[in-house]
C-alpha cells in the first residue's frame, strides 16, 4: 500500500482572525518576532506548555500547519501587523 503526501495544511479550513483571543495575537506576535516557545512564554509570564496550547488553538483557527504559516495568515488577515 502506498502513501500519497499531501501538504501538511490540505484540510485544514481556516477561521477568521477575529476569532483569536487577544492571548493568542500576543503569543502569535512573539512567533512573528522569531521568540522560541520559551521565550514567548516568560515574556508573557506563562509557562511554555501554556504557549504551547495558545500555539495549537492558533494552527486551527488560521489553518495553519507550521509557525511560519500561522504568521503569515496573522498578518494576511490584519490579526497582526508586520511591523
Amino acid at each position: 500500500m502506498s502513501r500519497v503526501s499531501r501538504p501538511a495544511s490540505e484540510g485544514l479550513v481556516p477561521r477568521p482572525a477575529s476569532t483569536l483571543t487577544p492571548r493568542e495575537r500576543q503569543v502569535l506576535d512573539g512567533i512573528k518576532e522569531g521568540y522560541s516557545n520559551r521565550m514567548v512564554g516568560r515574556s508573557l509570564g506563562i509557562s511554555e506548555r501554556t504557549v504551547k496550547v495558545h500555539l495549537h488553538s492558533i494552527f486551527i483557527k488560521l489553518g495553519a500547519a507550521s509557525r511560519t504559516e500561522a504568521v503569515i495568515e496573522g498578518i494576511r488577515s490584519g490579526c497582526i501587523s508586520l511591523h
